[in-house]
Parts: structure tokens; sequence; C-alpha cells
């Protein structure tokens, strides 16, 4: 007769550990659902009753040692290295090599991504509300017995470093951690096979390694792990009320916000990159979801509701051809009054975020704003007469005021916890702004030197960014550098002065589509100056500067106007 069976716990290691209800099945619901390895371990000594974290208390000590103890992640000090102390102390080492030649893999403890859960919670989760902590402590727990958890862990710590890392902090040595991370998360995930089971946690590692690799400039092998978590996402069939009914109300929230993290995301680089998108939005937002923040709630409900706005009309007119008439005047106008919102709603709800989501959604519609303006134009459809502000010709002037009063009230570390997304859309931003500068005059060098101004400041805000490529980089120096020509500083004497004579020489040239679209609407303005302003035309002449023909004051207070404006160009700071 066989031994007796020994009698094994009725809860699993993972709920224990997590200390939620099992369902004791040879794999419990919670382990599917989360995609852990479903272990009944045979107890050794009896139950106890323990305080409130004792359980990780006691992991930390039995896994922990005096060589193994890390400080947590600080920025870099002078002449140190972030990670000296920490690599040195144990939490990272050099592995064995896994397959002959190659170079050895450096070795992250748990340890490690322990010390960055403080960081995740208050800068990453936020955005990304699918993966709780509790649920990140469970995981790091399993790394070391579980390859696919351990694949997953890496991307949680390769974006944490990503998103968390900015300014200062963001040192060659952080860079080369993110990339190593990243990489070593693609190396480790398991292949798809027969026996291949979609989870919440293999989408989110997707999204994590999409985030990094757009940070990174690498925007085809993003847009590829960025399809990989659509597929999964599909997978679990989110979008279909059957298959979701029987999950608990928290976990089914939490899959629609999976499933719309995905369409934000989505979203936006169809906009960034000029692809296709092929996840539809759900019905409805996520479901309440007592479990996580309410401010965490609102806010992920606000930004979904901006990137709801680029419905596939959007993105149909943004992808196609854009021929004048192939945008009717009606979409443009029903999208301006969907983007001026309800304020009374929006300022209720936002009361309840940080400032960190308050960043990401005055930018984020200031940036679609900029997006209908720019089709707007496209399609010849802007008037300066026009009293909806996205369809005016100054439009982006008006922004770049309203956009640096809003950037002086918010931090920096507001703006940049965002990474490389935040960054695309200030640099979309700062970029139609100078166009307009270039080709569309104001009607005094006053004014002008206002518009100067605010324009410089927000350029002097994005030039900033270290993750902005050199592209983009490229784009605005370039755009400067034509600004800066247009003013050169006048050393003429004052009853002499020589200022350029006219708009002709900061014309563009005539290929300049800007340069055609802008040229048919100065007739119009023309035809209708305002109380005390004067027409201009590009083509005939600097206008504004006809008071330099009036007597000696009006001279040198035209000849000022004209240098401070050449000298505030030449002062621009451009990092390379």
């Amino acid at each position: 007769m066989d031994p007796p069976l020994k009698r094994v716990s009725k809860a699993c290691d993972a709920c224990k550990l997590r200390k939620v209800k099992c369902n004791g099945q040879e794999r419990c619901q919670q382990c599917t659902h989360l995609g852990l390895k479903c272990i009944y371990s045979i107890p050794t000594r009896p139950r106890t009753q323990g305080k409130r974290g004792r359980i990780i208390t006691e992991y930390k000590a039995k896994t922990g040692n005096a060589g193994n103890v890390i400080s947590p992640i600080l920025a870099a000090s002078p002449g140190g290295s972030e990670y000296g102390a920490m690599f040195g102390s144990g939490s990272v080492g050099v592995g064995t090599p896994e397959g002959g030649g190659s170079p050895p893999r450096l070795h992250y403890s748990q340890a490690f991504f322990l010390d960055l859960l403080p960081e995740y919670v208050e800068a990453v989760y936020p955005v990304h509300p699918i993966i709780p902590e509790m649920e990140l402590r469970t995981y790091i727990q399993a790394m070391d017995t579980d390859p696919e958890v351990r694949s997953f862990v890496y991307s949680f710590g390769a974006c944490t470093l990503n998103l968390t890392r900015y300014g200062d902090r963001r040192t060659e040595e952080v860079l080369r951690h993110i990339e190593t991370l990243c990489n070593y998360s693609i190396d480790t995930m398991r292949p798809v096979f027969d026996s291949f089971r979609c989870s919440v946690m293999r989408a989110m590692q997707s999204v994590f390694i999409h985030n990094c690799l757009m940070t990174m400039q690498a925007s085809d092998a993003a847009f590829y792990y960025m399809r990989d978590a659509i597929t999964i996402i599909q997978l679990l069939r989110i979008d279909n009320k059957e298959t979701m009914a029987p999950l608990s109300p928290s976990e089914r929230a939490r899959r629609q916000r999976l499933y719309w993290q995905a369409f934000i995301h989505e979203r936006f680089v169809a906009i960034l990159d000029y692809r296709l998108a092929i996840l539809p939005p759900l019905e409805s937002l996520p479901e309440d979801d007592p479990t996580i923040p309410l401010s965490v709630h609102e806010g992920f409900n606000q930004i979904i509701k901006l990137f709801s706005l680029l419905d596939t009309d959007f993105l149909k007119n943004w992808l196609g051809n854009q021929n004048p008439g192939s945008v009717p005047s009606s979409w443009i106008e029903l999208k301006s009054r969907e983007l001026e919102g309800d304020d009374e709603a929006e300022t209720s709800g936002m009361a309840l975020l940080s400032t960190m989501q308050r960043a990401d959604l005055a930018i984020t519609r200031e940036w679609l704003r900029t997006l209908v303006w720019r089709l707007a134009m496209s399609q010849a459809l802007l008037s300066s007469r026009s009293s909806k502000t996205t369809l005016s010709l100054l439009f982006p002037v008006r922004l770049s005021q309203n956009l640096r009063k809003q950037v002086t009230s918010m931090s920096r570390d507001d703006i940049e916890v965002h990474g490389s997304s935040i960054v695309q859309k200030l640099f979309e931003i700062t970029d139609t702004i100078a166009d307009v500068l270039i080709h569309v005059p104001a009607p005094t060098l006053e004014e002008t030197a206002l518009r100067i101004d605010d324009y410089l400041f927000i350029l002097d805000f994005v030039l900033l960014f270290p993750t902005l490529d050199q592209t983009r980089r490229g784009i605005l120096t370039e755009k400067l550098e034509r600004l800066q020509a247009m003013f050169p500083e006048v050393v003429s004497t004052a009853s002499s002065p020589n200022i350029p004579g006219g708009f002709g020489d900061m014309q563009s040239p005539p290929n300049d589509p800007w340069y055609h679209i802008t040229q048919s609407k100065m007739p119009e303005l023309n035809m209708m100056p305002g109380p005390g302003e004067m027409s201009f035309d590009l083509r005939e002449g600097l206008a504004p500067l006809a008071p330099i023909l009036n007597p000696e004051p009006a001279v040198q207070s035209q000849k000022a106007a004209w240098n401070h404006i050449s000298r505030r160009l030449s002062t621009v700071n451009v990092p390379h």
C-alpha cells in the first residue's frame, strides 16, 4: 500500500502571501488570472498568527544578508556612481554567461527591484494603473524560481528607471541599465508555443518594453511590442462581456484599464509615426474600482476621454492625403468644440488629481488642439476673424502664451515623469509656433517681441529634455536660425537706420507649403484690419516698420525694439 499523502495547505503559496481567498484547485483562480505558478507547499510547522507585514519582513531576512543590504536609489553624487554602492553590495553582480561566448550577464537581485517599488507606486502606477504594488511584490518573490515572472520583472525595472530617472539623475550609467534590463526582458521572454497562456502580466511586459524602446528612439521595435501587447489583450477578450462577466469587479475593471492603456499608446503612435490603429475603443470607461486610489481612477479616465477624440475619422483625416476640401469645416468645428470640454465638470475632477496628472492632461489637450489646427491649416479653413480659437490663424501664438503660463505653474519633474511621449507633444506644439512666427508677421514690432519671448521660453524648456531626439532637436534649431536671420542686429546710426527693408527678406521659399497657405490668408487680413492695427502682406514689405520714416523718437523706438528681438534670439542656448 502506498504511504498516505501529506496534507497540503488549503491555499496556494501565492494566495497565502497576498492574503487572498484561494479556491484550492490544482491551478487556483487567482494564479490563473495573474499568470503565476500555482504551488501548494507542505507546511513544516504549525501555522501561527503574525503581525502585519511579517511575511515581507521574514522574506527579506531569509534572502538578504549584510552583503545584500543596499541603500535607496538616489541621484548620482559628484565624482561617484549612482549604482556603485548598490552593485558592489551584491544587489547586482556579474553572472555566468548562459550560452558559450556570450558576454557575462549582470544579476539583478530581488532587493534591487524591491527598492524601485516606492517610485513605481508614486510615478509609474498612476499612468499605468494595472499592476498594483502587492502583486509586484509577489512577482519579485517568485522571480528566482519562475523564468516567466523574472522576464516580466526585468521589464518592470527598466520602465520604472526610464520614467523616474530624469534631469541630473539620467546618467549614462542609468541609461545602460535601462537598456540592459529591457534587453534581458526581451531575451528571456518565453516563445509562444501551443501551451501558451495569455495573462495581464504578459501584456504589461510588452507595454513596459514599448515604453523603454520609444525613449531609445527604436520606433519600429517599440511598435512591434505595442502590437504584441494588443494581441495579448485581444486573446484575453476584454471587449467581450460574456468573457468578462465571471471575473470579480476589481479584476474586470483592471482589465478594462489595460485595454484603454493599449488604446492610448496605439493612438499616440498612430499620430506620431503615421501608423494605422487597429484597437477600437471600449463602449464605456473602466468600471469603478475601490481597490485603486480615486485620484488614479479619475486621472486615468480624463486621459482616456482626451485620447478618445482621436477617433476613426480623426485618424483617417490625419493619415490621409489632406488635400484641400477632403476635411469638412463642420468636422473641424466639432473637434474644436469637443476640445473646449466642460469647464465645470473638469474643474471638479481636476481637484482630485496630482500635479503630475494635471501636467499630462494640460499638455495633451494643447497638443490635440495643435493637431486640429494643423488639419484646418492644411485645408485652408483658418480665418483671422474666426471666433473659434482653434480656427484662428494666430492660434499657435495664443497657445504659446497659455502654455507658458501652465508650464510656469508646473514643476519640471511633473512633466518629465511622463517620458518621451510628453516630449513629443511639446515638440509638435513648439514646432507649430515657430512656423507661425516665421510666416505670419505681427502688426507691430512690440507685438513681435512679445510673441518671440513666449516662444523662446517654450523652446528653452523643450530643448533641455535629454530624451528629445537629435532629428527633432535639429528641426527646432533650424527654425530658430531662420528667426535669427530674420532679425539681424541694427548697427547703423539713429539718423540712418539700416533695418532690413521688408518681409521680402523674411519670407519662405516659394516651394514651402506654409508660404502658399499663409499667402492665401493675407488678402483677408488686408481687407479687414482691426482698430489701430496695420495691415500687412508678406510680398509687399515690412509695413510695421513704416514709423522709421517718422521723426527721431519713433526711429529710436523701432530700432530698440528690433535690437531687443535680435539679442533675445541670439541668447538661446541649444544643448547638444
